[in-house]
């Protein structure tokens, strides 16, 4: 098992990362709480598949109990917040207990805002289940749910007592979720590391065909490169941490235009990458061969989806929510070169939509 440390100012926490592991997320917590309940929340999906290993650690230290969630980003909201206080409430919990979110990012964002607010703050455990929440969405603190108008308009940053992570339950994955975090990682290296970069584009078979000591690599080296940019910038404040948000602007638009039903995020966030690196191209801030590797990458790993929203202008409406938003102006993260990305710069619209626009019609053309 290995061991990467969050090294925070405050409430700094270790991520754990191995195969077969699930089964010690309870001799890791019994020595993090002095409370004596423990509220697992999960789906019916993951908890049948992997649920057993986890509450065979569980139930040797703890009284626990079980909320199962409908499954899908729809469901990451207010209404599902308040189901879970409802359940912490009736369980007994109180600040001493802890709340386990176990399953893919929108059960970890969604159980770890209502952690964040339940009692002002209750212990929090994230054992993400997907191969972007092992990544991403489980390491950093970040927690929140979607209005209607937008993706994580409400939420916290909230830091769990310890992230753990087991590749075992990846190969459960279907084909389209694994890839779904794949997006993810690839952004990594084309923000952070261009070694990395081009370890993903030289091994995308044996990452394709989940090879333990490949995903041990890549999920760790993408661990680290998040790590790395949160301990700097934990809350957003120096504007370090939105390079992470690379090909996320337009991504979380075309999530939110699709009702968070037609595109998945990863498959979003990798349109909304290609966007970005058109972008970079067209103010000549990166080279047509920074542009071309971009789209390379995402051509191996077949992650590009065609864009099927009609009407472009409401993807643009969605923009305007995007957290990066100053006095009126829409920003992006572009990048310059593999490894490296420029902060934020201001986009006109009609340029947007006009890389929106060819997008639909011509797809990622070179």
């Amino acid at each position: 098992m290995i061991t990467i440390k969050v090294k925070l100012k405050q409430n700094p926490y270790d991520i754990y990362l191995g195969k077969g592991i699930l089964s010690k997320t309870g001799d890791i917590l019994k020595n993090r709480i002095t409370g004596k309940k423990v509220l697992i929340i999960s789906n019916k999906k993951i908890f049948k598949l992997h649920g057993k290993n986890l509450i065979n650690g569980i139930k040797k230290y703890f009284k626990y109990n079980i909320l199962l969630l409908p499954d899908g980003e729809k469901y990451k909201n207010l209404e599902t917040v308040n189901l879970i206080y409802k359940n912490c409430i009736k369980f007994g919990l109180d600040r001493h207990s802890a709340i386990i979110a176990f399953g893919g990012g929108v059960i970890g964002d969604t159980v770890g805002f209502a952690a964040a607010t339940y009692m002002r703050g209750i212990n929090l455990v994230q054992v993400p289940t997907t191969l972007l929440a092992q990544v991403d969405s489980s390491i950093g603190g970040k927690t929140g749910v979607d209005l209607k108008e937008g993706k994580n308009l409400i939420g916290s940053f909230y830091q769990p007592l310890f992230v753990l992570s087991d590749i075992d339950v990846l190969k459960t994955l279907n084909k389209r979720e694994f890839k779904n975090g794949l997006v993810e990682i690839i952004k990594y290296g084309i923000i952070m590391d261009k070694e990395f970069f081009y370890y993903l584009k030289n091994n995308y078979i044996d990452i394709l065909n989940k090879k333990d000591d490949i995903l041990i690599n890549i999920i760790k080296k993408s661990i680290l490169c998040k790590t790395k940019i949160v301990e700097k910038d934990e809350k957003e404040k120096t504007g370090l941490r939105a390079i992470l948000n690379y090909g996320h602007t337009v991504g979380h638009a075309i999530e939110a235009e699709g009702k968070y039903q037609m595109y998945k995020h990863g498959e979003a966030v990798a349109i909304g990458m290609v966007i970005a690196a058109k972008l970079a191209l067209r103010k000549k801030l990166c080279s047509k061969e920074t542009y071309k590797e971009q789209i390379e990458i995402l051509r191996k790993f077949n992650l590009i989806k065609p864009l099927k929203i009609n009407k472009i202008s409401n993807i643009i409406k969605h923009l305007y929510n995007d957290k990066k938003v100053l006095n009126g102006k829409i920003r992006f993260i572009l990048t310059k070169k593999i490894g490296c990305v420029s902060f934020i710069k201001n986009i006109n619209v009609s340029i947007i939509k006009k890389e929106l626009e060819q997008f639909r019609r011509y797809g990622e053309s070179i």
